[in-house]
């Protein structure tokens, strides 16, 4: 099918952690690997881009971690681009599949913007072309959940200059970093293991770009449950110049049931 790309990707040993699982920020990188070789494919290497003074960024990403792959274990790295708004506003999917089994699912919504103001900025006719939609599945979505309440917890830190990516920023997946590091450090303020933390699901909504030496603020919130199974977290970003972005997690254990981490915040 024109406009479907495939390629077999592996995910670094950095990803991983002691428990030999990787963590969902490495799941993210991956995706954005998938997507930046699908650009490569339709001829929109990024030197293109940089060339024309112009840039992808992306202002939503929506992802369902169905289960954990071993270091090593190549994947089946599926994307296409399912819609494409006045060629500014781009819906891109990534299907990671391995063995027969589906490993994780991805909506990404893009936005064509100006590499200097990073505005929006209506894309060429030939992007156009490049970057056409097709219909294949669905988009992600969210699962529902119980409202459920509880505790609010502020993680503070300074942007790493050696964090920056190509356009001068924290790249996306480093906000689901910080997201689970914040509920990392809860549980081990509530006696769990921050290893044990199992990813579910998450989306982002990206408002402002995070900058080297910023200060960065995590608040973190409990809003709801999932049966017995997980916890779904609400986490604010800030930096000193306003709201950077807003999360929603879906957090479970590797073992014993979730119950215990839903009631960390309580």
């Amino acid at each position: 099918m024109t406009g479907l790309r495939e390629f077999p990707l592996t995910l670094p040993r950095n990803a991983f952690t002691s428990r030999e699982v990787p963590r969902a920020g490495g799941i993210w990188r991956l995706c954005q690997d998938a997507a930046t070789l699908a650009s490569i494919a339709a001829g929109w290497p990024p030197s293109r881009f940089r060339a024309e003074n112009v840039a992808f960024v992306v202002y939503k990403m929506t992802l369902l971690h169905d289960a954990e792959p071993a270091y090593g274990e190549v994947l089946d790295a599926r994307t296409w681009v399912s819609r494409l708004q006045r060629r500014t506003l781009c819906t891109r999917e990534v299907r990671v599949r391995s063995r027969g089994r589906r490993i994780a699912a991805a909506t990404q919504e893009w936005v064509h913007v100006d590499f200097e103001t990073l505005k929006p900025r209506q894309g060429s006719a030939e992007a156009g072309l490049a970057f056409a939609e097709i219909e294949f599945e669905p988009s992600i979505a969210m699962p529902s959940f119980d409202a459920l309440p509880g505790a609010e917890d502020d993680f503070e830190f300074d942007m790493w200059h050696t964090w920056s990516d190509p356009l001068a920023h924290a790249n996306h997946p480093a906000y689901i970093d910080w997201c689970d590091e914040a509920t990392s450090r809860r549980m081990l303020a509530s006696g769990l293991d921050p290893v044990l933390l199992r990813p579910i699901a998450e989306q982002v909504t990206f408002r402002s770009a995070v900058l080297p030496g910023e200060r960065v603020s995590v608040r973190s919130r409990r809003i709801g449950r999932i049966g017995t199974d997980a916890v779904v977290l609400e986490h604010l970003l800030e930096t000193e110049r306003g709201r950077a972005a807003d999360a929603t997690s879906v957090r479970g254990l590797a073992q014993d049931g979730g119950e215990a981490l839903v009631a960390a915040w309580d």
